[in-house]
């Protein structure tokens, strides 16, 4: 009687281990591949934000490098002659802030302002320079403090003279760069050594990563 009542007490503990350990062993197998499919949702939205947020900067920028060679030939030319289609151009491209002509690396014409006498090196640092250069900084004339990008193509062999377009990409970075909580909590823009970040404008580094992780996306143009 003893031993009968000891193997149905062995066999429900036995059976209770079981159904014990398949239940956990199902909850860690549902765990797990919950994880993993929030894992790749998290960085196909990722992906996504990139993509998009490169893509329509391409969209703004792409459309200088095909204007510049309606600019280039002005370049020389007196800013009364220049200044119309300087003004023309800056409107048709919309997001372009100002039109600039640079000649021995004095800027001498400005769609917004006309003749202008200002040393270009006063305005960029790195400018005048024998290569085309894509730069971001803040505005220093007109909307003070607000970020721009600076697209420089020279048209010397020197490099002192070219053409200087001003885009105005604060209200388009607000857009691009909102962060998407959870997933995304944090978006920034790097031109060369500089940054913009959403809410903080340009900043010479990025903030050190806490316990996320950080997804790079370039421009192939």
């Amino acid at each position: 009687m003893h031993t009968a009542q000891r193997i149905i007490k062995n066999y429900r503990r036995n059976r209770l281990f079981v159904c014990t350990l398949c239940a956990l062993v199902t909850l860690i197998l549902t765990l797990t591949v919950r994880f993993i499919s929030e894992r790749n949702l998290n960085h196909r939205n990722t992906v996504t934000f990139a993509n998009h947020a490169v893509e329509e900067l391409d969209h703004v920028l792409l459309p200088l490098q095909a204007g510049r060679d309606v600019l280039l030939p002005l370049i020389g030319l007196p800013c009364s002659v220049a200044r119309l289609p300087l003004s023309k151009h800056a409107a048709r491209l919309q997001t372009v802030r100002s039109v600039n002509l640079v000649k021995d690396g004095i800027l001498y014409c400005s769609s917004i302002f006309g003749y202008r006498n200002e040393p270009v090196r006063r305005l960029e640092p790195e400018l005048p320079s024998q290569e085309s250069l894509l730069l971001l900084s803040t505005d220093h004339s007109i909307i003070k403090g607000s970020p721009i990008l600076t697209q420089w193509y020279p048209s010397s062999a020197d490099g002192e003279d070219g053409v200087l377009e001003i885009v105005n990409i604060e209200l388009l970075s607000s857009m691009l760069l909102e962060p998407q909580l959870p997933q995304i909590t944090h978006a920034s823009l790097s031109v060369g050594n500089r940054h913009l970040l959403y809410g903080q404008g340009v900043v010479d580094t990025l903030p050190e990563l806490k316990n996320e992780k950080r997804y790079q996306l370039s421009s192939q143009h």
